[in-house]
């Protein structure tokens, strides 16, 4: 997992969760371009430095996957000459990854497992209802518009794992990476924000929440295999697979699985 995750991160200094899907291997044995798709936390903390870095390794297109109240709180630094696109997957944070931690004391205090439960609902509203649905097929516009060498696609929202993580299963779905490598490259979040995650429970512990609450911080704060095995297991319940659901929903033709494929793969 250490030398996975060394070749997954990129040299940003000011964000959270900024990785690479670069070199994921597909199941016909072709690798994910570098330099073509990211997938990153918010970018509203960029310092110059990194912008200057992100400018410099490609990025054109950043797909913002957060409500209109969390851009309008954090909004994203954008580098120069990329393509910025609003794209809420919900209409408000149903991830509560952004909720302040008092209104999550008052849904958790008495509930260990608000978080936890929460966050399978999320997941379920990512595959199922219309506003997600939408925007996953617009981020699917974009990847098939990155067609340029050398340039790269972001795609984000606040924490960068849970909508970001969905959007991730449908691209490297796309790709033909198998989906152990998918369940790998989810659960890598937890060793990217493992800091972030205990500095914000250990503050919440000093001002005297209980032990509820901080479970339901660091369920929602953190990602599960839980939660991506309930989002596969409602995909293949409602749709057969996730790969029907990409013809089905997404509306993903054979000719635009072989265009992305030719696009971010290696020759």
């Amino acid at each position: 997992m250490t030398e996975k995750l060394t070749n997954q991160l990129i040299g940003i200094t000011s964000g959270r969760n900024f990785r690479e899907l670069g070199g994921y291997e597909t199941l016909s044995g072709k690798k994910i371009k570098f330099h073509k798709l990211l997938r990153t936390g918010n970018l509203a903390d960029l310092s110059p430095f990194d912008l200057d870095y992100l400018k410099d390794y490609g990025v054109k297109y950043v797909v913002d996957f957060r409500s209109q109240e969390e851009v309008d709180r954090q909004p994203d630094r954008v580098p120069e000459g990329a393509k910025y696109d609003f794209n809420p997957v919900f209409s408000d944070d149903l991830t509560n990854s952004s909720k302040s931690i008092n209104d999550l004391d008052a849904q958790s205090k008495d509930d260990a497992n608000f978080g936890f439960d929460h966050m399978l609902y999320a997941y379920e509203d990512m595959i199922e209802s219309e506003s997600a649905q939408r925007a996953y097929r617009k981020f699917f516009d974009y990847l098939l518009e990155n067609d340029k060498e050398d340039e790269a696609l972001i795609f984000h929202c606040t924490a960068g794992k849970d909508r970001t993580g969905f959007g991730a299963l449908l691209a490297l779905t796309a790709l033909g990476v198998p989906l152990q490598t998918i369940k790998q490259d989810y659960l890598l979040t937890n060793i990217t924000t493992k800091d972030f995650v205990d500095g914000m429970v250990e503050r919440e512990r000093a001002q005297g929440k209980n032990e509820n609450t901080l479970q339901s911080i660091r369920d929602i704060q953190s990602v599960h295999p839980e939660y991506l095995n309930h989002a596969i297991k409602v995909l293949n319940d409602n749709y057969g697979s996730v790969n029907n659901y990409l013809r089905e929903v997404m509306h993903l033709s054979s000719a635009d699985i072989m265009i992305l494929r030719r696009i971010y793969l290696e020759k």
